[in-house]
């Protein structure tokens, strides 16, 4: 393909989140957006997630690989949807909760929100790769976020807002979960049920105990705790032991397998054949 978009093959952003298995981090990231009371009253007023879950997830994954993985055009109106998505989402916030008061505004281009939701997508991804697929040098991870930021930019997130570096960034994050402006709210409880026990057929109800599983064991553990998810010393070594084993299994994986079809269609033509 002629056009690689944003990024393209000799990039960061399609070696690391071209790999599948970082997509198992998903449940983590939408948790620690919605611990965020102004982002979760948002969520819960103007999207999909209580009625559809499984749509407004695959939407969004959707939209996330086009911005990724296709070419100039099919990025850019992935993120001119986003974009008109957000245009209709303000409000204010119902109680108190954490540092913000009720009846606080919010407005989904609002830059403190579009960076705390772009955060923890990236240290969702650094904390991913690292567990399952294999070590990154810090000039690897800081490339990734380097380029991260086109994509926040076209969402809306002015350059002057983003951390410089990953450290700041991870700095950022830390500072975010140890502070009083994350806050699990009613809504941000309602929302984070659905996301862990979405409506699945009783097959596939043994899935729901692994995504929870494994979104308690990613999460940090202050937020684990506003969500009330059971963790303890016997879970996390469990959890590092498998995540050992499979690594040099995941390394030996056939490229079909470690990258799924919809990131190679769009890898290879620009946009979903």
């Amino acid at each position: 393909m002629s056009d690689q978009g944003y990024f393209g093959s000799g990039s960061m952003t399609w070696q690391i989140a071209g790999e599948a298995f970082v997509n198992m981090g998903g449940g983590r990231a939408v948790l620690m957006q919605l611990a965020h009371p102004l982002v979760a009253t948002g969520v819960i007023e103007h999207s999909r997630y209580m009625t559809d879950p499984l749509g407004r997830a695959e939407s969004t994954f959707m939209l996330g690989q086009m911005l990724a993985f296709g070419s100039t055009r099919t990025a850019r109106e992935a993120a001119r949807t986003i974009n008109h998505l957000h245009a209709h989402v303000h409000g204010n916030l119902k109680a108190t909760a954490g540092d913000y008061t009720a009846g606080t505004m919010y407005r989904a281009y609002d830059p403190e929100l579009l960076l705390w939701v772009h955060a923890t997508i990236v240290d969702t991804v650094l904390l991913l790769y690292p567990t399952f697929i294999g070590p990154l040098s810090w000039q690897e991870q800081d490339a990734y976020y380097q380029e991260s930021k086109q994509v926040a930019q076209l969402l809306g997130l002015p350059p002057s807002h983003m951390p410089r570096t990953v450290d700041d960034l991870r700095q950022y994050v830390y500072t975010m979960v140890y502070s009083n402006r994350l806050a699990a709210t009613p809504q941000a409880r309602k929302i984070a049920h659905q996301v862990l026990f979405p409506p699945t057929s009783a097959a596939l109800a043994p899935l729901k105990y692994f995504n929870v599983y494994l979104t308690s064991a990613l999460l940090p553990p202050p937020v684990r705790q506003m969500y009330d998810l059971h963790w303890g010393p016997k879970q996390q070594l469990l959890f590092e032991t498998c995540a050992a084993g499979l690594k040099p299994i995941i390394a030996h994986l056939p490229p079909t397998l470690r990258i799924l079809s919809v990131t190679q269609k769009l890898m290879q033509y620009g946009e979903v054949a």
